[in-house]
């Protein structure tokens, strides 16, 4: 049984992950600025961008996995100073194993928030650890958020020329877990995952309105500059390797609520 801690345990991913390795039989802490209320699993408390408690979160700790997220200018030097801090004192401690959670294609892209990203990829490649990076495609949640919230005004934007493979994150779960804990070839560097299909964008919009009944008009869009070349390039895909099992439609067929959009 080895001991893993998780930076960003409670969001999605993380969450996910820690779900996969304690049915695995693993001993599972979730680290957090804060302590959680009530009864709960095991937590570890620390402050990823002043290091202050990390030496005693990663006591003990046999591999870290990073699956943080900083989606405001506020937040986003977790990527940053805090990827510093984590990976400096998970050598002290003598981690064994660090694996860090990145997006497919960050670095063919610019914009503030992949440009972060990239920077702490380099961050831990840098660190004398042995780090696994895993990249992987959206999820479907993403797509299904970015469907909702525009179909209350009655349209939902479709991208053309953009194609997406979201991944369920119970299959990124299953990854992130054998990277954190088994040896491979891609020790020391980079591997992607991404779900089973490649669909467009009005394709998954269409699935997402006939699982939910919406009657939002799926219009297609064009968008411009690097973001949109980004997405009519294809390079947020990973074809050659659909890790991925649970298709978005399957997805939906569990997860989407219906509406009356």
């Amino acid at each position: 049984m080895s001991t893993v801690l998780v930076a960003g345990g409670t969001g999605t991913a993380g969450a996910a992950v820690v779900a996969e390795l304690r049915a695995r039989g693993h001993r599972v802490l979730t680290l957090s600025r804060h302590s959680p209320e009530g009864p709960g699993a095991d937590h570890v408390t620390a402050d990823l961008l002043t290091g202050e408690g990390l030496a005693a979160a990663l006591d003990g700790v046999d591999a870290v996995i990073s699956a943080v997220n900083g989606q405001t200018r506020k937040t986003r030097p977790v990527f940053t100073e805090g990827a510093r801090n984590l990976v400096r004192a998970a050598g002290a401690a003598g981690v064994r194993r660090a694996v860090l959670l990145s997006i497919v294609g960050v670095d063919r892209v610019r914009f503030s928030y992949y440009e972060a990203l990239t920077e702490q990829e380099g961050i831990y490649s840098a660190s004398g650890l042995d780090v696994r990076i895993v990249r992987s495609t959206q999820f479907h949640q993403l797509l299904r958020s970015i469907f909702a919230t525009t179909a209350r005004f009655g349209v939902i934007p479709a991208v053309r020329g953009a194609r997406f493979q979201p991944i369920a994150p119970t299959d990124l779960a299953r990854a992130l877990a054998d990277a954190a804990l088994t040896e491979s070839a891609t020790a020391g560097g980079r591997i992607e995952v991404g779900g089973p299909e490649v669909r467009t964008m009005r394709e998954l919009a269409e699935s997402w309105k006939r699982a939910t009944g919406s009657r939002a008009l799926v219009l297609p869009v064009p968008m411009p500059g690097a973001p949109g070349r980004f997405l009519r390039a294809g390079l947020n895909l990973t074809t050659e390797n659909r890790y991925g099992a649970v298709t978005f439609d399957e997805w939906l067929a569990t997860e989407a609520p219906s509406t009356s959009e």
